[in-house]
């Protein structure tokens, strides 16, 4: 794939922006329903055995205290636009609720909740795959309505804790490494070349998406570094 050579920033045709900013906020809509089934359904001792932070319903709707913006992080691939996860910035008060809080101590710890997004991804997929194989024999409505399923199979990747079904299939795949391992289809990013301060930066192009319940924020696009971290850019609209 040819490599790509930018200054300032990456452009985006006005299709794509209006088809991520309907995109987004149709996973968004789906991640948000199945955390809203899990926190039903999962006792707390489950989160806790997780090392995964409950989130709490405020964190879920738009606007209060709680509420903070996703970040989905979007590969244009060969079929097309794909999401392959989200993190999700919680904030937590370290200070105990027995004390009198004193405003100028307070301090914070930020959750970028990468775990809980890849677990998200296993659970929604396996729905979407279960879903697909079962229900015409079933007859009742499922989880997910005929648009939802049409959103899953187009945006998001296939997802599991098991090797075995890219073994199966063939297709590439990669491991993330935490404390439940997960395996996802591996997509491959379109290379890219920076040049920036005098200095020449390699890594593959990503599109991250700020998008609040309901609300598509804008794009943040960056330049994933051969080091793991990032290099944001500025979204240019054509």
């Amino acid at each position: 794939m040819r490599k790509r050579v930018l200054s300032q920033g990456i452009r985006y045709g006005k299709e794509d922006v209006n088809e991520l900013e309907s995109a987004s906020i149709k996973v968004r809509d789906i991640y948000d329903k199945a955390i809203t089934m899990l926190m039903r359904n999962l006792p707390e001792s489950m989160w806790k055995s997780w090392a995964v932070q409950r989130p709490t319903q405020e964190s879920l709707s738009a606007g209060g205290e709680n509420s903070s913006p996703v970040f989905q992080k979007w590969i244009q691939s060969p079929s097309g636009w794909k999401c392959i996860g989200c993190e999700r910035h919680y904030v937590e008060s370290l200070t105990p609720a027995t004390e009198k809080e004193v405003p100028d101590k307070r301090e914070y710890i930020f959750h970028n909740g990468r775990f809980q997004s890849m677990l998200l991804q296993v659970l929604i997929w396996s729905q979407f795959e279960e879903i697909a194989l079962f229900h015409p024999f079933l007859g009742d409505s499922p989880f997910y309505d005929e648009e939802e399923m049409e959103v899953i199979s187009t945006y998001f990747v296939p997802t599991y804790v098991s090797e075995i079904p890219f073994q199966q299939s063939g297709k590439p795949f990669k491991k993330h490494d935490m404390r439940i391992p997960v395996f996802q289809e591996f997509i491959s990013a379109p290379p890219l070349l920076v040049h920036l301060d005098g200095e020449v930066l390699e890594g593959t192009w990503m599109t991250g998406v700020y998008v609040d319940r309901g609300h598509f924020l804008g794009l943040g696009p960056y330049l994933k570094n051969t080091d793991g971290s990032r290099t944001f850019m500025q979204a240019l609209i054509n």
